[in-house]
């Protein structure tokens, strides 16, 4: 009886050191004081829009996704620039009656 109590005791302490471990574990190889950033270029592997805010990565709001940060310097990064601009698609169907394929309509003859 006495060895059964000494094997649940063994156990029970084993198992508190095994959570004690798993507690602590993450804080042993995570540097809590460490800075994600220093400057925007740091954030360009998590998001090509985010920045660098007291040395953490943010969104910045700006998109699409992909989009060209920074000052452009050919014609290319121009166009892909990032913005703060939304996409509102237009509704073919609802607005213009083009539904499931339809055809345009005729065009207006010049007056």
């Amino acid at each position: 009886m006495f060895r059964r109590e000494l094997d649940r005791s063994s156990s029970l302490r084993g198992l508190l050191a095994v959570l004690l471990l798993a507690c602590t574990g993450c804080s042993l190889v995570v540097d809590a004081n460490a800075n994600q950033c220093v400057t925007d270029a740091d954030c360009v592997t998590l998001d090509s829009a985010a920045i660098c805010q007291e040395g953490v990565c943010v969104p910045s709001g700006l998109g699409p996704p992909g989009c060209f940060l920074g000052e452009p310097s050919s014609e290319e990064q121009f166009l892909n620039r990032c913005t703060n601009s939304q996409c509102i698609p237009f509704d073919n169907c609802a607005r213009l009656g083009l539904c499931n394929g339809a055809a345009l309509p005729p065009l207006v003859a010049k007056p």
